[in-house]
């Protein structure tokens, strides 16, 4: 809907979202298989995927990179403190997720400067078992 109020910003303001205009990470999402997105972002990731075709397997070999990246770190490295930036709208294998999967004490921060992802990740984020947010100038900790 047109105006649909989405939440707000670190500072406190509302972020007013307009469903029917595509926007990028909720394209992304798409192509990722999610289903944070609108009949807009469905219709432009279709019309990228007319032009690449092989769009949505990069954005979902991405993903698959990040998943390796961070199992590996968290595991053989035992790394614990993880900061993710241009996180995008959350989806399946977040950070947190792979992190935590392999070393439940992990911990991330979440950082995007798009008002409209900040507020897609505190309602999916908030929502999750383990939620442990916070505000940041930046983000969303987890």
């Amino acid at each position: 809907m047109a105006g649909e109020w989405a939440g707000e910003m670190t500072r406190g303001e509302p972020v007013p979202f307009d469903t029917s205009v595509a926007h990028v990470a909720r394209v992304y999402n798409y192509w990722l298989g999610g289903k944070d997105n609108f009949a807009a972002d469905r219709a432009a990731g279709d019309q990228a995927i007319r032009a690449f075709p092989d769009i949505g397997l990069s954005a979902r070999s991405n993903r698959a990179f990040l998943a390796r990246a961070v199992r590996f770190l968290a595991g053989e490295a035992g790394v614990r403190q993880f900061l993710d930036m241009g996180t995008g709208i959350p989806s399946a294998d977040n950070t947190h997720e792979v992190a935590q999967s392999v070393a439940p004490d992990s911990r991330v921060a979440y950082v995007d400067n798009d008002p409209i992802v900040l507020a897609h990740a505190r309602a999916l984020l908030a929502s999750g078992p383990s939620a442990r947010l916070g505000r940041t100038p930046f983000g969303v900790n987890r």
